[in-house]
């Protein structure tokens, strides 16, 4: 029985165990490929710490698991045993500020029982030993000496549900994917906390820039009009980078094209124009003199390349993220839905932290996020997509009493200003006279007496947009100011197993007595899913959901985006679904109730 079909039983208590990957030679010592030397206690542990060999490491991904229960059947014949020490798992889940940033990451905290231990599976030598390790110290007190080099491994949590004689089924189970960020003890309660997160915490700024930081320096002091000059490249910074096509560099504020790079070692002759940037920008750098030893920075062009392109060298090869974890194919289902010209340009002239990035480009109405459950980096827009659940009702799926709903003012806008056409890539980027243009969408009937009567500004800075790129500018700012320009209802509620199908990031509609229309009937609107928390207690497991209203507090439907259509469509009323949540339809008939347009239960269309 697959856990859709088990998660609607009555009284089936939740089972979670924990995966935990580590890196461990797959050579053996001192025979074949590895050199090293010994017998006995002098052998390795097949770790990378403990290798003898290192230029022959060979490693391969080994597994830990942990479970609150004991579980047979996990693991194979030469793996670890699964340790039935798993004694909490707490799990705080990803929260979307769509266009607002990356949001809240996930965590999760996992506490586990020490033991000793015979490390079979663990010790490939142990028997060559002249000790037995159960009687030497706990498992965590030498695992964590023989393998040290935890951080960025991958954790698996498995919550579901056994069959009825005990026995494992990987059917019966859904699958939460993180990454090692620390480990600490044991305790003197023989205790081990891991703390892991999501995958995007690799591009906070101090693990991954783009450019890396340079270690060139110039080899001698030169003049403001020199255009060859010797570098002293250590690590080939500049060298490897011009190589790829990126002939930019920056020494001190002053920017340089590279026409010509010699030398089959460092130090390497330049041979630069000086002064010079591309030509999107409509202002100039000055040329000037430098001094011996000052940095030679290489610096990174994106020239006209589209959104998801450049999210993904970021996260790639900029933060190191493995290219599974990054599904391209989704994120171009998002691009095809209207962000077809978003193609940006920008010149990085200093090191910049990849989170920092990622967000700038979330202020062009995108945004990216760790869906846990898929082990996936996804990409999202806040043009209105169709819902992919529901409709939950108070009667059907909503815990009794566990709704609450406020009103977001916070994220509300009356007026969306976006400066670009940066005049120089060196200036600091919320520099306002940098800029060479600004648009702004006003919403002026929401900043009229007769609604709310006050002045929002949101204010976006994009190093991203060239001066010619003002009809993108416009959209955007149109789509921001579209989705942010009244109240949102914040909806909190929780839902049994049974109704978990919706996640993160997927849109849903919903119906409860707490939201009623000026006729006091109970409407269906459509939400945006923030944030999915599950909680688990006294053996009871719930899903607590955090919802975002896509439209307004007093009208839930929200904007229809819709694409222009080919000629084979056929009339709206006959049409099948996805064609309708697709394409743009114009309509010129009545509502069957004297008024023109869709029918009552549907919004007319934007089209993109």
């Amino acid at each position: 029985m697959a856990y859709d079909d088990q998660k609607g039983l009555t009284g089936r208590e939740p089972v979670a165990f924990v995966e935990m990957d580590f890196n461990a030679c797959s050579l053996t010592y001192g025979t074949g490929d590895c050199t090293a030397s010994g017998s006995g206690d002098s052998k390795c542990f097949n770790s990378y710490a403990t290798c003898q060999d290192k230029d022959n490491f060979a490693p391969t991904t080994k597994t830990l698991r942990f479970s609150n229960v004991r579980i047979d059947d996990l693991q194979g014949d030469s793996d670890v045993p699964t340790f039935p020490t798993l004694a909490s798992l707490s799990l705080s889940p990803t929260s979307l500020t769509p266009s607002q940033g990356l949001g809240i990451r996930s965590t999760c905290n996992i506490t586990l029982e020490d033991h000793p231990f015979s490390m079979v599976g663990v010790d490939q030598y142990r028997e060559d030993r002249t000790y037995n390790h159960a009687d030497r110290g706990s498992f965590w007190s030498r695992f964590l000496t023989m393998f040290p080099y935890y951080t960025q491994n991958e954790v698996r949590v498995k919550t579901g549900f056994l069959e009825e004689d005990g026995t494992y089924d990987s059917a019966n189970f859904i699958t939460r994917t993180y990454f090692i960020d620390s480990i600490k003890g044991p305790d003197p309660k023989g205790r081990v906390q891991i703390k892991c997160k999501d995958i995007l915490r690799f591009a906070d700024k101090e693990k991954a820039t783009v450019p890396v930081l340079s270690q060139a320096t110039l080899d001698s002091d030169i003049t403001d009009s020199a255009t060859s000059f010797d570098v002293v490249d250590p690590n080939d910074d500049v060298k490897d980078a011009y190589d790829a096509g990126q002939t930019y560099i920056r020494i001190d504020d002053e920017v340089m094209e590279i026409t010509n790079l010699t030398g089959a070692s460092s130090p390497y002759t330049l041979t630069v124009t000086r002064a010079t940037i591309p030509v999107v920008y409509s202002g100039s750098v000055v040329a000037e003199e430098h001094d011996e030893d000052s940095t030679v920075q290489q610096c990174h062009l994106f020239d006209n390349q589209p959104v998801d392109d450049i999210a993904y060298y970021l996260l790639n090869t900029g933060a190191g993220i493995d290219a599974s974890y990054l599904p391209t194919s989704d994120w171009q289902d998002v691009i095809n839905f209207g962000l077809q010209n978003y193609a940006f340009t920008s010149l990085i002239t200093e090191p910049v932290g990849v989170k920092d990035l990622m967000e700038e480009l979330s202020h062009h109405n995108i945004y990216w996020f760790w869906n846990e459950r898929e082990g996936k980096v996804q990409m999202s827009s806040i043009i209105n997509k169709v819902n992919t659940f529901g409709p939950f009702t108070d009667e059907g799926h909503i815990i009794a009493d566990s709704v609450s709903v406020a009103r977001d003012e916070s994220a509300r806008v009356s007026q969306v200003w976006m400066g670009f056409g940066q005049r120089t890539p060196v200036a600091e980027l919320d520099e306002p006279t940098n800029y060479s243009s600004y648009y702004i969408s006003v919403d002026a009937d929401a900043e009229g007496s007769n609604e709310y009567d006050q002045r929002k500004i949101r204010r976006i800075y994009s190093r991203w947009l060239p001066v010619n790129k003002r009809t993108i500018v416009t959209e955007i700012t149109n789509r921001y100011l579209n989705y942010y320009k009244d109240t949102k209802n914040l909806v909190s509620l929780k839902l049994d197993p049974k109704d978990d199908d919706a996640w993160t990031g997927d849109n849903i509609s919903l119906s409860t007595r707490l939201i009623q229309d000026p006729n006091g009937t109970t409407p269906e609107r459509s939400y945006l899913v923030l944030e999915t928390n599950e909680i688990t207690q006294a053996g009871n497991t719930t899903y607590q959901y955090k919802l975002q209203s896509v439209g307004s507090s007093f009208d839930g439907s929200g904007s229809r985006y819709g694409l222009i259509g080919p000629n084979t469509l056929t009339d709206y009323d006959v049409e099948s679904d996805p064609n309708k949540n697709t394409y743009a339809f114009v309509a010129y008939d009545d509502r069957s109730d004297g008024s023109e347009g869709f029918p009552t239960t549907d919004s007319p269309y934007l089209i993109i």
